[in-house]
C-alpha cells in the first residue's frame, strides 16, 4: 500500500520538479509513511522521512532530470517492498493487487523483466486485479490502470508540466485547479513525455447483446462460480484477519457467507447512529450466519466531528456521497482497530443486479429496456471504489470489491433483466441475486427483506441534514464550505489530517 506522485516537466527547471513532487508526497502521507523514495532515468533514492529525502536529492542534483517518480511506502503483506523495484533498465511501481493469474508481486515483475514495456499492456489486458502499474523507461513514463478502476489516479496537464498522483490533493498541493484534474480511465495506458500524454484503452467492459439467454439453474450456477473464484482470489495472501462493511443486507450477507466458506479469519463490521434498527438486523443476521460481529453506534456529533475529514479523504463536495462514505468511514476505523488487513465491501451489487429504487422509474420510461443504464452504471462505478479506497488507506487498509470483478461484471450485465426487475412496481428488485441468496442458505429475512440504503439505514442521511439546519444552511452549501475551506488549505500546504 502507498502512493504515487510524478512530475514531467515541459521546461527545463529541474530544482523545481524535486520540490514540488516533495509536496505532493507530504501530501499523501496518510497512505504511507515506513518509506518514501524519489527516482529518475540516473537514480534512486530511498529515506525515511521526507526532510531527508529531500537532503539527498539535494545532494543527488546532478542526477535529478526532468521526469521524476515517487512513493510512500506502507507494508501490509510479507511481500510488500518499498519502490520502485529496478527491473532492468525500468523502474517499477506497483499500486495495489494483481489477483490472477499473477497473484504475487514478483511474478509481476518476472514479466516486465520478460516483456518490458510491452508487459504494460499485458498486464491490464490479461489480468484480474486492482492496480496502478507505473513503469519508468528513460525519458518515458508508462502508467496502466486495471479495467474497473479502484486504485485510483488522478492527472493534470499545463504548459509546464504534466502531474500524476494517487489522490487529487497531491496536485492541490502543487497548484493544479481542481477543475482541471482528471482520472486516468480504467482499462487504459497512458505514455507521458515531456511533450505532453497519450492515452490508450486497452480493455473495458463491453456493452453486452441484447440476444443472450440462460435458463436461471445455469445462471446461478455461474454467478456461484465467479463469486466464490472472486473471493479466494481477493483473499489470497491476507495474513491474520479480515472484515466486512455488514448490513445485514443482501450483498454483504452473500460476501460474509462465502468468506467463511472460503475459511477466512473474518470480522462483521456495523455501524450506525444510536437507535438504529439496522444495527439488530445486522446482529441477528450475523448470528445466523456464525461470524462475530463488531458493532459501532455513533452520534450527530461524531458526525458532525468526522464530516471534514471524509470530504478531505473522499475529495467531491457531493451530500450523497458523504451520506454513504460516513459509514464506510467509520467501518474502516473499527477494521483497523480489530487489527485486520483488509475490508470487502458489497460496491457494484447494485449496479450489476438492478438494485436501486431509482431505476424503477428508468425501468417504467424505457419499457423495461434498462440494461443500458446498468451498464453505464457499472461503467462509472469506479468512481465511488476510489473513494472507498482512500478512506481504506487512511486507516491501513486495502478495501476489496468482490462485485467488481471484471469476469463476474461481464456475466452479470448479460443476464436478462427480466431476471433481475420484474415490473416497474417491484419493491426488491436484484431477483437473481436474492434466488442466490437463498440457494447458498441465507434466510428469508436477508433474501426477502427489501433495500434500504446506508445512508437511511445508519441514520447518517437524516443526521446531515439536521447539521445543516443548525448551521442555517442547505446540506450542498454546508459541503461546499467546507471542502472550499480543504482544498484553500492544501493549496496552502497545511496538513489538515494525518
Amino acid at each position: 500500500m502507498g502512493a504515487l506522485a510524478a512530475i514531467v516537466s515541459k521546461r527545463p527547471r529541474k530544482a523545481s520538479v524535486v520540490s514540488e513532487l516533495i509536496k505532493m508526497l507530504r501530501a499523501l502521507r496518510h497512505r504511507g509513511d515506513q518509506i518514501h523514495s524519489i527516482a529518475t532515468d540516473k537514480m534512486t533514492i530511498f529515506a525515511k522521512d521526507l526532510s531527508e529525502l529531500n537532503s539527498f536529492c539535494i545532494d543527488a542534483s546532478p542526477d535529478i532530470s526532468d521526469i521524476i517518480i515517487g512513493y510512500n511506502f506502507r507494508q501490509v503483506l510479507r511481500e510488500d517492498e518499498p519502490q520502485p523495484v529496478e527491473t532492468g533498465n525500468l523502474k517499477v511501481i506497483l499500486e495495489g493487487r494483481v489477483y490472477s493469474p499473477q497473484s504475487t508481486r514478483s511474478e509481476v515483475y518476472r514479466m516486465i523483466e520478460k516483456y518490458g514495456e510491452e508487459s504494460i499492456r499485458r498486464i491490464i489486458a490479461e489480468t484480474e486485479g486492482s492496480f496502478i502499474l507505473t513503469i519508468l523507461s528513460g525519458k518515458r513514463l508508462l502508467v496502466g490502470r486495471d479495467a474497473v478502476g479502484a486504485v485510483p489516479l488522478y492527472f493534470s496537464e499545463n504548459e509546464e508540466f504534466l502531474a500524476l498522483a494517487s489522490e487529487r490533493k497531491a496536485l492541490w498541493s502543487i497548484g493544479v485547479r481542481d477543475d482541471s484534474i482528471k482520472p486516468l480511465p480504467p482499462g487504459s495506458m497512458a505514455e507521458v513525455t515531456g511533450n505532453g500524454i497519450m492515452i490508450r484503452q486497452i480493455k473495458t467492459l463491453e456493452k453486452p447483446e441484447n440476444k443472450w439467454y440462460k435458463d436461471e439453474e445455469s445462471i446461478l450456477e455461474e454467478l456461484h462460480t465467479l463469486l466464490s473464484e472472486s473471493i479466494r482470489e481477493r483473499i489470497h495472501n491476507l495474513e491474520g484477519k479480515i472484515s466486512v462493511a455488514f448490513s445485514g443486507g443482501l450483498d454483504s450477507s452473500i460476501i460474509a457467507t462465502l468468506l467463511k466458506e472460503a475459511k477466512a479469519s473474518t470480522v462483521l463490521v456495523t455501524v450506525g447512529l444510536e437507535g438504529s434498527k439496522e444495527i439488530e438486523h445486522a446482529e441477528k443476521v450475523a448470528s445466523g450466519i456464525g461470524l462475530r460481529i463488531k458493532v459501532g453506534i455513533y452520534t450527530v456529533k461524531d458526525i458532525e466531528e468526522i464530516l471534514p475529514r471524509v470530504l478531505w479523504l473522499i475529495e467531491r463536495a457531493n451530500g450523497l456521497k458523504v451520506s454513504i462514505k460516513i459509514p464506510e468511514y467509520w467501518a474502516a476505523e473499527n477494521s483497523s482497530k480489530e487489527g485486520c488487513k483488509a475490508i470487502f465491501f458489497g460496491e457494484g451489487g447494485d449496479e450489476l443486479f438492478g438494485g436501486y429504487y431509482r431505476y424503477l422509474e428508468e425501468y417504467e420510461r424505457a419499457l423495461g429496456d434498462i440494461g443500458n443504464k446498468l451498464f453505464l452504471d457499472t461503467v462509472n462505478l469506479y468512481h465511488s471504489l476510489e473513494m472507498s479506497e482512500k478512506i481504506c488507506a487512511f486507516h491501513s487498509l486495502e478495501a476489496r470489491f468482490p462485485y467488481a470483478d471484471y469476469r463476474l461484471a461481464t456475466f452479470a450485465l448479460k443476464i436478462p433483466i427480466s431476471k433481475k426487475i420484474l415490473s416497474a412496481n417491484d419493491p426488491l428488485r436484484k431477483r437473481i441475486l436474492r434466488r442466490y441468496a437463498e440457494k447458498i442458505g441465507l434466510p428469508a429475512e436477508v433474501y426477502l427483506r427489501p433495500k434500504k440504503a446506508i445512508q437511511y439505514g445508519t441514520g447518517v442521511s437524516k443526521a446531515l441534514k439536521k447539521i445543516a439546519k443548525k448551521n442555517g444552511l442547505s446540506l450542498q452549501a454546508l459541503i461546499d464550505n467546507i471542502f472550499r475551506r480543504i482544498v484553500g488549505s492544501v493549496e496552502n500546504s497545511t496538513i489538515l489530517f494525518s
